[in-house]
């Protein structure tokens, strides 16, 4: 089974305009809401592609309604914990005409460490060997930093391989436990590493992380995507389509990496499934993921070069 973890989901709120103009006032086009959160985006593609999955995280009591609608239209099966105040709206606004995406995220709920400690709980009595848990996005306030490096001891010592996507300390908290594998973008992989853009750069600065059993999938917008193990280096070059927004973008790669590893396909099968999907991603709008249909035929595309 594949498990995907959110401890701060939110409502995406996607507002589709021409333009911004600012101190103005301003009629969208069109307005989506979608239930979001980095695992929850993951969970969507994850049951689009065919398999199963279970959404879990936090989840704030007062608009947990909302969310549940939506995974509950989408097929997945989800649970939660239920934490006193409101699930976080994020607002994402898209300028058609000059191709800008602003994203405005809130903080959302306040919660504590046993909370986190209650779904770690409840994830154990459910994971096996063998399974993939998906730990990834922001914490809520109150959690403490390190709770992903408590999260992912956990889970190993249950025989799960876990997938760690996050950023800056929270990153730098949950890699002293060795996850299965990462998928930092470049300003992410920054946050932790001293490196410059270039490939021979980030090969250098992921060689600690992979001599310590790290695998790492590393994205770089137009420079394509990079991942790293101890026997490969696969860099993809970019797909050019017509970009609508770039949310969830790199959770669809996470997504199609959890699929790879817990069907056990090749590392090329796995990143070629992986840089589809995400490609497959930024042409929906806001954090919509995209169908079965629309990641295959992406898949042909895909060029992987062995560095």
């Amino acid at each position: 089974m594949i498990y995907t973890i959110t401890l701060n989901p939110a409502i995406d709120k996607t507002i589709i305009l021409d333009s911004l103009k600012k101190g103005q006032v301003n009629r969208s086009i069109y307005s989506r809401d979608d239930a979001g959160g980095k695992g929850i985006n993951v969970a969507k593609v994850i049951k689009n592609l065919g398999y199963d999955v279970c959404a879990m995280g936090l989840i704030g009591e007062e608009n947990k309604e909302d969310i549940y609608k939506k995974l509950e239209k989408g097929k997945i099966k989800y649970e939660f914990i239920e934490v006193d105040g409101e699930t976080r709206t994020n607002i994402k606004i898209v300028e058609k005409e000059a191709g800008i995406f602003t994203d405005i995220n809130q903080a959302g709920f306040e919660a504590e460490n046993k909370d986190v400690e209650r779904l770690t709980s409840l994830i154990e009595s459910k994971i096996k060997d063998g399974d993939v848990v998906v730990l990834s996005g922001s914490i809520p306030k109150g959690i403490d930093g390190d709770i992903y490096k408590f999260m992912i001891r956990k889970f190993k010592e249950k025989g799960a391989k876990v997938i760690f996507d996050a950023d800056g300390e929270v990153l730098r908290y949950g890699l002293e436990e060795c996850p299965y594998l990462i998928k930092p973008n470049i300003n992410e992989l920054k946050s932790i590493i001293n490196c410059n853009d270039d490939i021979e750069s980030i090969k250098q600065a992921t060689k600690e992380l992979v001599d310590r059993g790290i695998k790492t999938v590393v994205s770089m917008g137009e420079k394509g995507a990079l991942y790293i193990d101890n026997k490969n280096i696969l860099l993809a070059k970019p797909i050019r389509v017509d970009v609508k927004s770039t949310v969830g973008a790199g959770d669809s790669m996470v997504a199609a990496f959890a699929i790879g590893i817990h069907e056990k396909m090749t590392i090329e099968e796995t990143f070629r499934l992986g840089v589809a999907s995400s490609t497959a991603k930024i042409t929906k709008e806001g954090s919509l993921p995209p169908s079965r249909e629309e990641i295959l035929k992406y898949i042909e595309l895909v060029e992987i070069q062995r560095r």
